[in-house]
Parts: C-alpha cells; structure tokens; sequence
C-alpha cells in the first residue's frame, strides 16, 4: 500500500518531545508520504501560521496533524488512510489518550454529547483539496481554538468530519500537568463566535457548570466576551449578541443535565462512522 499520507508537526522549544514524536512516526506500520516538521522556536508566530506553512509543503492526498508532544500508535497512518479510503468525508478527528496523576492511561476524548466543541490538531487529519479550497488555517487564532475553528470550516464548506477514536496518538505527559494558560484567550472564543454563532452555542454550554459559577469565571467569560480584546481586530459581543448567546447555552446545559439524570449521556457520538450519512 502506498502512502498518501503527509505529516504535519508544529513544534516550539521542545527538542526531546520532538525527538519521541518523530520515533513514533519511524515506527509505522505504513510510512508517511512525508513528514514536515516547522519550528516556530524563534518566531513564535502559533500553530495555526506554522500547520499552514507545513501543510503547502506537501503534496499527499490527506494531511495528518499531531503536536510536537504525542506518539503516534504504530497503525496510525493506515488506520487513518484506511478509514479515508473506504469513506465519502473530509476529515477524521482521532482519539487522544494521556496519563493521569497516578501514572495510569486514560482516554482524554470529547463527551459523546458534544458535536460541535471539539476537534484537536493533536489527532486530525483533512483531505489537501478541502484545505486549499478553505484556505487552510486561519491565522488570526494564537494557540487556541485554531483546531475547532477550521474542523468547523470544514463542515460549513460541506464534506463531514468523522470521530474516529481507534486513530490513536498518545499524550505521555498528564495534560494540563504545566497549567498552560493561553494568552490569546478569550479573544480566540470571539472569533469562534463570530465563525459560526449557532455552533458556539454548544461550547458556551460546555463551561458552564458548578464550578465556573463559583469562582466567577463564567461571569468574566461573558464580560471579556463584550470587551475588545488585544490584538483589537476581532469584534466583541454586543450586549443582544451576549443575552441571546448565553440564553440558548443555559437552556442546552438544563437539556444536558435532564437527559443525563434520566436516560443517560449518548453512548456513541453522533459524529461516529455510519451516522449521518
């Protein structure tokens, strides 16, 4: 079997974690077409900026995304060319595992309940001829929700997006071991807004919950939401644009709450192979 199959990785001052991540790409059942690593140590200009660089340097049939810091599965590449093969779509959004504190792996996925607030470059992979008819990633986002932001795109322009977790890569450290906080927040959530309001009414929902109530979060969330951000090139929320946003989140978290006290959260996502088709 051929590859078809180029790899993109961003990377930004860590050299070891690289060193593993390529290893794991070495140890493929199924080779990459190509593996395109862009470091973006001295300019620091996001991932979003460096994926697109590394993306127009290859000439596969899919683009496949991990960060610097994961481990491909050893039947990765196949897996995901595989599902490409045998499926009409335009994207495969894979499933992360990660360690926990005790040292155990666990899976680190979206709940089956979210459709739209998800999709991580850790694990995604788009066909090349949607990426150049979308135009890649938007390089306004610094870091965070890039990822969300161009799985959406994709959507929007047509093609689906499939959830498919045996397409494994491996998160060795536990995530948000660091407390990363990103700088580019909540700046980055006004451009996913403004991207598509209806599907952002799906991750507002998601920070809803008793612990964002309590320490005010959810609360600072809303009021940096109406507050033009730095850099100001993104709108912020208008107050009616705010009230009918965070209206429509609370009634899909009360939605949320009911059906998991009664039936029970969705066993399958709806993203799933063999849904909506």
């Amino acid at each position: 079997m051929r590859s078809e199959i180029d790899v993109v990785i961003p990377t930004f001052r860590r050299p070891e974690a690289l060193a593993s991540c390529l290893k794991s790409l070495e140890e493929q059942t199924l080779a990459p077409a190509s593996v395109e690593v862009v470091d973006d140590s001295e300019t620091d200009y996001g991932p979003g900026i460096s994926r697109n660089i590394g993306w127009k340097k290859g000439s596969g049939k899919y683009v496949a995304f991990i960060d610097d810091d994961c481990l491909a599965n050893k039947d990765w590449i196949e897996s995901l060319q595989k599902v490409f093969s045998e499926n009409d779509i335009g994207g495969i959004e894979g499933g992360i595992t990660t360690t926990n504190n005790k040292g155990d792996i666990i899976d680190f996925n979206p709940p089956n309940r979210f459709k739209w607030d998800r999709f991580k470059t850790a694990n995604m992979a788009i066909r090349r001829d949607i990426l150049n008819e979308i135009g890649g990633f938007d390089e306004r986002y610094f870091l965070h929700r890039e990822d969300t932001d161009i799985a959406w795109r994709v959507i929007d322009a047509g093609y689906r997006m499939v959830w498919v977790p045996e397409c494994t890569v491996h998160h060795p450290e536990p995530i948000g071991i660091h407390g990363a906080i990103y700088g580019a927040y909540p700046r980055s959530e006004q451009l996913l807004y403004h991207c598509n309001p209806k599907k952002f009414v799906e991750s507002a929902a998601s920070m809803i919950s008793r612990e964002s109530l309590t320490n005010g979060s959810l609360r600072r969330l809303q009021r940096e939401m109406r507050t033009r951000q730095d850099p100001p090139d993104v709108k912020p929320l208008s107050r009616v644009q705010s009230w009918v946003l965070w209206t429509k989140a609370w009634l899909l978290a009360f939605f949320w709450a009911i059906r998991k006290g009664t039936v029970g959260d969705p066993s399958t996502s709806s993203l799933s192979i063999g849904h909506g088709k």
